[in-house]
């Protein structure tokens, strides 16, 4: 499964809840490699960052990196690598 910044809104949020994500994050303190593994609980928002124009989702999600529990994430779109 795979999306784009033209995949409608609904379609991400339907697609995301429930299912775990590998994201690519060339930030995170967490992991060395900035891969990084959620749980998606719920889908908050999808929208596009005002400053840079990249589409993002709001998510609750388990981190599974970080002990599993519930946060709220902002993931680029582009950096959902994996779902299933």
């Amino acid at each position: 499964m795979t999306l784009t910044y033209n995949t409608p809104s609904a379609k991400i949020a339907s697609d995301l809840v429930g299912k775990t994500v590998r994201y690519l994050s060339n930030k995170s303190k967490t992991t060395p490699s900035g891969v990084r593994v959620f749980k998606i609980e719920s889908v908050e928002n999808v929208d596009f960052a005002a400053k840079t124009g990249k589409r993002y989702v709001t998510v609750l999600a388990r981190d599974i990196d970080d002990g599993g529990t519930p946060k709220y994430r902002n993931l680029h779109i582009v950096g959902i690598d994996l779902i299933v």
